[in-house]
């Protein structure tokens, strides 16, 4: 299903065509301040050297066309040689019911024939989850979804950190200071005062390092002691991990974190040596790079153990022999960035595989209220952020809702926070830091998720009445001599934006376009709702509670794409 841009687009390129007997060079059709039209098209701009004409004599040729079109209503040159064009309200309405129920299609611009497989949020066991890995689990799981929606097959599968020298440490910790007791009743809590508790004994005892890359050579060299130890640290960690994304809504296909590569890792160093990719020096296994000016990618250690970078590379191989994938992404924040692109340089020397590697990179999250500041262990908590949320939505807004019940209230307030939270990461720009505010977070009348909330579950409650009532079961083939207000003009213009939208979120991995679309559609929907009667029996205007249907599936969309939810009341 196409848009009207792209319905218009075509038409116009379509008459360049037959016109000059040549194909248009990269034009544009695009949307327009409404005092000059629906659509201004640059054609007879970008062909003028082209053809040798003037732009204006090109575009006067095309206009002369395009006016007897039937679905225009006015067709105007506007120097220095746009073509403005506008539909007829028949046209846009026509649109209008053609959406209705079909917003599926409308984005279904992706090749279900590829495949896209995408690793996010992968936290460290034996540590608690703070706020740097909610960016990369809200980024993450939103491209994913994103990308189901429209129309790829996607596989998300969480490298979870579950080997390293950090794991000799924790273990040496464990074996030195722990008490097991302890560890059961509070596992996260308890292995991160141990690991805490280890750095700190280790800068006034630097022999403690030694210790723990013994006991980590021990885990490599399978150990029965060591690994029984860090198999227990994995199963309590993995449980906390799902109560988080639980709360989040975030779900995984795999958790195939590092170790689950452990036995790949012979393969990748023996592929590389074969090749004549990896090298020695002093002891160490490591791989030059294109750029001298790069330091080389360690590949293993002089004491044979693996490092993060052998894993990745195990991973990509596995990705590769196991979907295939067209395309694969890493959603991991800027510090990581020669990490990454000594992995995806690595692998391509190795021939690992042809997929698209895609490097999905975000700033930090900044506290502007110095109140939520770092505790516990150097980390805000994701767990501590929640609660913080919860609390802030039941106080300034939850309580205003008279009308709900009290447990209509515990539900109201946990989606508006996990909204607040995931909305004000998704509506930023990934590449700048993000900057959390409770004010604006929490801003009903601004670009925040109570807002959105509301005026979705507005739009909620006049389509229920439509489905009650069937005001809107006729269509609008009656209503060809309907007049569109301006605002209602506007609404379905930015409606028919969204194929445009989701289009450009896929190709910039940019989450953040989707989600202030929604409010630009929430933002005309509510100056729509301010200024007409939605539910009209009048013949008339019977489309109008149309509308307020297909504004509402969009915003429905949009939710489901960003992984947020749309409260029943408030």
């Amino acid at each position: 299903m196409n848009s009207l841009r792209t319905e218009v687009n075509n038409l116009i390129t379509s008459v360049f065509r037959e016109t000059f007997d040549i194909e248009s060079s990269d034009s544009q059709t695009d949307y327009c301040d409404l005092k000059y039209g629906h659509f201004a098209s640059n054609i007879a701009l970008v062909n003028s050297k082209k053809l040798g004409l003037p732009a204006v004599e090109i575009a006067d040729r095309l206009v002369s066309i395009l006016e007897k079109e039937d679905k225009f209503s006015r067709v105007e040159l506007q120097n220095p040689g746009f073509i403005n064009i506008t539909l007829k309200d028949s046209v846009l309405l026509a649109a209008l019911e053609s959406y209705l129920g079909n917003i599926d299609k409308l984005i279904a611009i992706g090749d279900p024939h590829s495949t896209v497989v995408i690793d996010y949020s992968h936290p460290n066991i034996g540590k608690p989850m703070g706020v740097h890995h909610l960016l990369s689990t809200v980024i993450g799981d939103a491209i994913k979804l994103i990308y189901k929606d429209t129309g790829y097959r996607v596989i998300a599968d969480n490298f979870i950190g579950d080997m390293g020298t950090q794991f000799g440490k924790l273990i040496y910790a464990i074996k030195n200071w722990g008490d097991m007791q302890a560890i059961d009743k509070d596992p996260v809590a308890e292995l991160l005062k141990l690991y805490v508790k280890y750095h700190v004994e280790a800068e006034n005892n630097k022999q403690l390092d030694d210790f723990a890359r013994q006991e980590y050579k021990k885990i490599e060299d399978k150990d029965p002691e060591n690994r029984a130890l860090l198999e227990m640290v994995q199963k309590l960690s993995m449980g906390e991990m799902q109560l988080i994304y639980k709360m989040l809504g975030v779900e995984f296909d795999h958790y195939n974190g590092e170790s689950f590569y452990e036995d790949k890792l012979k393969d990748i160093v023996d592929l590389g040596i074969q090749k004549q990719i990896f090298t020695k020096s002093e002891g160490a296994l490591i791989c030059q790079l294109e750029n001298p000016e790069e330091p080389p990618a360690l590949i293993q250690k002089s004491d044979g153990t693996s490092l993060y970078l052998t894993r990745d590379l195990a991973r990509v191989a596995y990705w590769e022999k196991q979907w295939h994938p067209e395309i694969m992404i890493n959603v991991v924040d800027l510090a990581q960035s020669l990490q990454m692109s000594q992995v995806y340089e690595v692998s391509s020397k190795l021939g690992l595989t042809d997929a698209k590697n895609i490097h999905v990179a975000f700033g930090r999250m900044d506290f502007k209220e110095k109140s939520m500041s770092t505790r516990k262990g150097n980390i805000i908590l994701i767990t501590d952020l929640i609660e913080e949320t919860k609390n802030r939505v039941q106080s300034q807004l939850v309580s205003l809702s008279k009308s709900l019940e009290e447990d209509e209230k515990t539900v109201l307030r946990d989606v508006l926070a996990i909204n607040s939270i995931k909305y004000n990461i998704l509506k930023q720009n990934r590449l700048s830091n993000i900057v959390f505010d409770w004010d604006s977070i929490l801003n009903i009348e601004g670009n925040s998720a109570p807002y959105l909330a509301y005026s979705a579950v507005r739009m909620q409650s006049i389509a229920n009445k439509d489905k009650e009532l069937g005001l809107g079961r006729n269509g609008i083939s009656h209503l060809e001599s309907a007049k569109l207000e301006t605002i209602e003009v506007s609404l379905l213009l930015e409606i028919d934006k969204l194929q445009d939208i989701y289009r450009e979120a896929i190709s910039k991995f940019q989450p953040s376009d989707i989600a202030n679309y929604c409010y630009d559609v929430c933002r005309i929907y509510n100056n729509f709702y301010n200024n007409y009667k939605i539910v009209d029996t009048t013949a008339a205007n019977s489309y109008r509670i149309l509308l307020n249907d297909l504004a509402f599936e969009v915003i429905k969309q949009c939710f489901s794409s960003l992984g947020l939810k749309i409260p029943s009341k408030m």
